[in-house]
């Protein structure tokens, strides 16, 4: 069990010797007795956030990502929540995915408003005045 053989290999190879358990007291006995005290800790900052899930309720016109995160980050600071790499890793690429859906739609609504005759400046589209652009031009 502590070199990571499943539960279930576990319990018929037990079996097989004329001593059956269960896979299910298997993996309890595991969790009580074999785990490392980070995984428990990880184990309980689970079970705490979940509980606190269920009042998370964010105010309207409040971005739920930046709710998680900024609790996350609380839940960190306190001690209560221990994040591994591999969590670290997974939220920058979410945000990184974020930041690439923002600029393509920018990209987009200027390309549109461009198209569509308007000039965007500083994200707001003006309409272009065709006699303004010749006597630009002109000048």
């Amino acid at each position: 069990m502590r070199e990571g053989m499943p539960d279930t290999k576990v319990s018929k190879w037990l079996e097989s010797e004329g001593q059956y358990v269960s896979r299910v007291t298997l993996g309890k006995h595991r969790r009580e007795h074999l785990t490392s005290d980070f995984e428990k800790a990880k184990s309980e900052a689970i079970k705490v956030m979940e509980d606190r899930k269920k009042t998370l309720k964010p105010n309207k016109g409040v971005d739920l990502a930046s709710l998680v995160r900024d609790y996350t980050f609380s839940a960190v600071e306190a001690g209560e929540l221990l994040p591994t790499l591999a969590e670290g890793l997974r939220a920058q690429e979410i945000l990184d995915k974020r930041s690439e859906k923002s600029s393509d739609r920018d990209l987009a609504m200027t390309l549109a408003s461009i198209l569509g005759g308007s000039m965007v400046i500083e994200g707001i589209s003006t309409t272009i005045e065709p006699e303004l652009i010749m006597e630009e031009s002109s000048a």
